[in-house]
């Protein structure tokens, strides 16, 4: 081969006619000199070699784009979870990564394992197999596709011991408590309720110290019960037990200030054991709830009388009258205090109105009879 390719440079080299290259075949051409072959093979190397690292840098980038954490083809929408009627077999989880399988054959918008398909066209390699086979379709409840997940339980909540009470939690609490107080208050109202009636029975029948025993037991139960404490009093005033008479009526008064009735006993007390004056300080204290209680009124007008305070004694009796205006007693002692105050024809009216009631003692018609003439 270089003998003729000499021989085809000389010819070139003086020109030769096409007589002399009679006998060539017409495309036979001299070959370039050894330099030029070995430069345009490493030009041809270079090129390769450069569409090589082109192509690697190209399998890499789309070996990042197609990895797991960034999927390069959009996966079809998962069909919703239908939960069966009845409990199905729990499915075992599989050990390694692996698609979907879905329970019942499914047409998806996109191929099955189209990443992968084009993953081993580029790189010469296969996916990887799941190690662990699902269930077979046949053993499950529901022909609907459910995938094979395994189920993630959340963490529990933990409860911190100094987490801040709900506004509403006092609220709440402090309801709770009254209906709690109502509940056992209106269980010991029912049980007083039977111990007074017992009361009331042992009196009837005339058993004063049984009657005390129930009153007193009704009380215990139920400290507001208002006619068990005025029976109580009322067998305490008839059997002459004063110091207890006063003491279960001061109780009273303090539970309930409107029991005028109360505050007349322990006044009544006071007086007859030789303290006037503490006398009329209770009937002033719980005067304003006694404006309609003729005793109480006529309590205090003869206390004010006594006290030599015949004007405000005055007062008293009328508002007793008002009440009760049948009483003689104290048409007598309005006509005592009014003829003390120095109104004389206002007394005079006052007796006159006092005999013609006519039911005052011996004692006090006498003097009436004696202050008319």
């Amino acid at each position: 081969m270089s003998v003729i390719n000499q021989m085809l440079r000389d010819l070139d080299a003086r020109a030769a006619s096409d007589q002399e290259r009679a006998g060539l075949p017409l495309r036979m051409r001299t070959l370039p000199p050894g330099g030029q072959v070995q430069r345009q093979n490493l030009r041809m190397l270079a090129i390769g070699m450069g569409a090589g690292a082109l192509l690697m840098a190209m399998v890499l980038l789309l070996l990042r784009t197609l990895s797991p954490d960034v999927p390069a083809v959009a996966a079809p929408p998962a069909p919703p979870v239908v939960v069966p009627d009845t409990p199905a077999a729990v499915l075992p989880a599989p050990t390694s990564v692996a698609p979907m399988v879905p329970m019942a054959p499914a047409a998806p918008a996109v191929p099955a394992g189209a990443a992968e398909m084009k993953l081993s066209m580029l790189v010469g390699q296969t996916s990887p197999k799941p190690s662990a086979k699902p269930a077979p379709a046949s053993s499950l409840p529901s022909p609907k596709i459910l995938p094979i997940t395994k189920p993630v339980t959340a963490p529990p909540v933990a409860v911190s011991k100094s987490a801040p009470i709900p506004a509403s939690a006092p609220q709440a609490l402090a309801e709770e408590t009254q209906i709690d107080k109502r509940t056992k208050a209106g269980q010991g109202r029912e049980l007083a309720e039977a111990e007074y009636r017992k009361a009331m029975q042992a009196v009837k029948s005339g058993d004063n110290e049984t009657a005390l025993t129930w009153f007193k037991r009704a009380l215990e139960l139920d400290p507001e019960l208002a006619r068990a404490r005025q029976g109580y009093l009322s067998v305490l005033v008839a059997t002459k037990r004063w110091d207890v008479a006063r003491q279960v009526a001061e109780q009273g008064l303090t539970l309930d200030p409107t029991q005028s009735s109360w505050a007349n006993i322990v006044a009544r007390l006071q007086f007859e054991q030789g303290d006037a004056a503490s006398a009329v300080q209770t009937l002033e204290r719980f005067a304003v709830h006694a404006s309609h209680d003729a005793d109480y009124q006529g309590l205090f007008a003869y206390l004010l009388q006594k006290q030599q305070r015949p004007a405000e004694a005055a007062e008293r009796f009328r508002a007793a009258l008002q009440v009760r205006p049948n009483e003689g007693r104290w048409w007598f002692g309005l006509g005592l205090s009014l003829e003390q105050t120095g109104n004389a024809a206002g007394a005079k009216e006052a007796y006159t109105k006092a005999k013609a009631v006519g039911n005052l003692p011996p004692d006090m018609a006498s003097s009436v009879e004696q202050k008319l003439k």
